[in-house]
């Protein structure tokens, strides 16, 4: 019986890891869109935001801080899809590259936004997200 218990358990430990993992991925996608259409901004700059936005679980040790090989692909795929452009300035005697918002990283933002609003308007998402967030959510609403 003992084993049983630990082996469902253990799958359902697992399970919450993949969907942690696949939220975190999308966040971090959404916060390097976002920072970057607050200005432009360099790699070391975003790792250092999502480092932020994770300090929490990066500080219990879940998760690792932000790294290149994480970010760098993003950026790439981000700078294809001309939702971005980056740009190679020189700053304090090192190359480094910028990168900015286009017209099209601008509209792109905006759907994101208007989507997330559209999908969580109504009070089946309200209760969720105060569930899932412990009330943070309505917090917030409250400051604006």
């Amino acid at each position: 019986m003992n084993d049983q218990k630990d082996q469902l358990i253990s799958t359902i430990l697992k399970e919450n890891q993949t969907i942690l993992k696949h939220l975190r991925i999308g966040l971090t996608r959404i916060i390097i869109l976002w920072k970057i259409n607050q200005g432009p901004t360099y790699g070391y700059d975003l790792m250092k935001t999502i480092d932020e936005f994770f300090k929490v679980e990066i500080e219990k040790g879940l998760i690792n801080k932000a790294n290149s090989s994480k970010i760098y692909p993003i950026l790439k795929k981000f700078e294809e899809n001309g939702i971005i452009t980056g740009e190679w300035e020189i700053k304090n005697e090192k190359r480094i590259k910028v990168y900015n918002i286009t017209e099209k990283g601008k509209l792109a933002t905006e759907l994101l936004k208007n989507t997330v609003n559209d999908i969580t308007d109504g009070s089946e998402w309200e209760n969720f997200l105060k569930d899932v967030f412990n009330e943070k959510i309505t917090l917030l609403k409250k400051e604006e």
